[in-house]
């Protein structure tokens, strides 16, 4: 290994601008829809680690933590991946929700971003992949 760090590892770095439980709330409605069940898989999470807060996807979340063997955890985090997240970062901030700290982790995507009307959102149901107080906080 080279120590070169991957796209793939980098977190982008939020401030936000508005309460953090409305930035959650909103990232509960960003994702990959099925559309005949009505089901959302949510794609992001807001991480706050030590005063700091991270827009990051699912997956690389899973590197993060430990798995029950003790074992770092892998989330074969793809461009896709990264690009759906930035995309969804874009709206974030565009909606002012969050400033984005270091802009060079993130690439302008083609990529569309589902977003679930908050007034449909009882119609749904919402799946996250990842839960995020299993990350120990400060």
């Amino acid at each position: 290994m080279n120590g070169e760090v991957k796209s793939t590892d980098i977190l982008v770095e939020v401030i936000p601008k508005v309460d953090e439980k409305i930035i959650e709330e909103t990232l509960t409605r960003m994702g990959i829809p099925n559309m005949k069940d009505k089901i959302l898989y949510q794609s992001c999470h807001l991480l706050k680690q030590f005063g700091d807060y991270y827009i990051c996807h699912f997956k690389q979340l899973f590197t993060l933590g430990r798995g029950k063997d003790g074992f770092h955890g892998f989330g074969n985090v793809s461009l896709e991946d990264i690009s759906r997240r930035d995309s969804i970062v874009f709206c974030l901030e565009k909606w002012g929700m969050v400033e984005v700290v270091n802009k060079e982790a993130i690439k302008d995507t083609s990529i569309r971003v589902f977003v679930l009307p908050f007034k449909e959102r009882g119609e749904w149901k919402r799946v996250k992949k990842y839960n995020i107080d299993n990350i120990v906080k400060e």
